[in-house]
């Protein structure tokens, strides 16, 4: 088969067949230029959506989804219990977000087949400290215990914070992944599904915070009861950021929520091409899919990990013939800063598995023959090797 170039990911931009991001932005300048805010703006609208679609009943939409994190940071500070649980294996934003406010993290190890934690891990690195519990959703999926876990950590005084961060479009029992615990965290960076080139999205679940996370999120001020009259001026009352997201993003983005159907579609399509052609029982055991039975799933990503350290060569062989595919996240624990809050927590299978792990081109712009070219090329490789 004749090489082409398939990447990792492409944003979308015109693709979209009934109403495109550019357009969106043109009809926003030609209209007023207002590019941070206004009485009808682009992000009430999504916010109209967000509530009408998926439940998100009272959010802030903002610069990333590390802003977001950020903002649950701040909103669960406790100077008596000041421990954050989450998985090594995660983006760097995860981590810094707390580190930066004060909060002492510790890891959870993965599970090897959902490279996400064990409930019992979970419990067992519970402590009188333990402030909050950040759950990953890891490629779009959800743990199975999410509902005992918001159980447990109701009883223990503990937050539940959601990095839905690549599960924007995915449900488990009906409820939208990131509106299940106290707090859900969500990304609009390009490689996501759904995207506004950067951004990010809080959902605010537990009412005795919404009024305080409007102040987090505008600068630690109390602006927001005098845009609902119930103030005259406002002032300084909490530690706080700009975190909005600009009109301009919030155009870009507002399309695609909008159409979100048609998007997830597309990447089903592609997911189950995968599937198809990837077939573990015609590889010989040389490595499996990472998968779940979701009813409501946004397919966000299609993750090999392989069952053998060859992965450099794999990736050198699929980029040589023009397929960029990506390693997944480096552990935090890992890392240089992130060694710090390892103290003698034993992360054996984070270590053993995080090496292995492949990432495939998915994204929006890609079509079945893609697809078909791609698992070719791997069926090869694993041929030879």
């Amino acid at each position: 088969m004749k090489s082409k170039l398939v990447n990792f990911n492409l944003p979308i931009v015109n693709k979209l067949s009934k109403d495109n991001s550019i357009k969106f932005i043109k009809k926003l300048n030609q209209k007023n230029g207002n590019l941070v805010h206004g009485p009808n703006d682009q992000t009430f609208k999504i916010k109209h959506i967000l509530k009408k679609k998926f439940q998100i009943n009272n959010c802030h939409l903002t610069n990333s989804c590390t802003s977001a994190l950020e903002i649950c940071a701040i909103l669960t500070k406790n100077k008596s219990k000041n421990e954050v649980l989450m998985p090594s294996y995660t983006f760097v934003s995860t981590g810094n977000s707390f580190a930066r406010s004060g909060f002492n993290i510790r890891y959870c190890d993965i599970n090897p087949n959902t490279l996400m934690p064990d409930f019992s891990h979970i419990k067992s690195k519970v402590s009188k400290k333990t402030c909050a519990i950040v759950i990953i959703h890891y490629q779009g999926f959800c743990v199975d215990y999410i509902f005992e876990l918001k159980k447990f950590c109701n009883n223990n005084g503990i937050f539940l914070i959601e990095d839905a961060a690549q599960a924007f479009g995915s449900f488990f029992k009906n409820k939208h992944l990131g509106t299940i615990g106290d707090f859900g965290c969500y990304s609009f960076h390009h490689t996501k599904n759904i995207h506004s080139g950067i951004g990010g999205l809080i959902s605010i679940n537990n009412k005795k915070f919404i009024d305080k996370s409007f102040h987090v999120f505008d600068k630690g001020t109390d602006r927001n009861l005098v845009t609902s009259g119930r103030k005259k001026k406002y002032g300084w009352v909490s530690l706080g950021s700009s975190f909005l997201m600009s009109e301009l993003h919030a155009s870009f983005l507002l399309p695609q929520i909008a159409n979100y159907k048609q998007i997830i579609n597309q990447r089903k399509k592609l997911y189950n091409k995968y599937l198809e052609k990837l077939d573990e029982k015609n590889f010989n055991k040389k490595f499996f899919l990472v998968k779940k039975n979701l009813k409501n799933y946004n397919y966000h990503a299609l993750v090999l990990v392989l069952k053998f350290n060859k992965r450099s060569k794999f990736l050198n062989f699929l980029s040589k013939n023009k397929i960029f595919a990506y390693v997944g996240y480096s552990p935090l624990h890992q890392s240089k800063y992130g060694k710090r809050f390892l103290k003698s927590d034993k992360l054996h299978l984070t270590d053993n598995i995080s090496n292995k792990i492949v990432r495939l081109p998915m994204h929006y712009n890609m079509n079945e023959k893609d697809v078909d070219y791609v698992s070719e090329k791997i069926k090869y490789f694993f041929s030879k090797n």
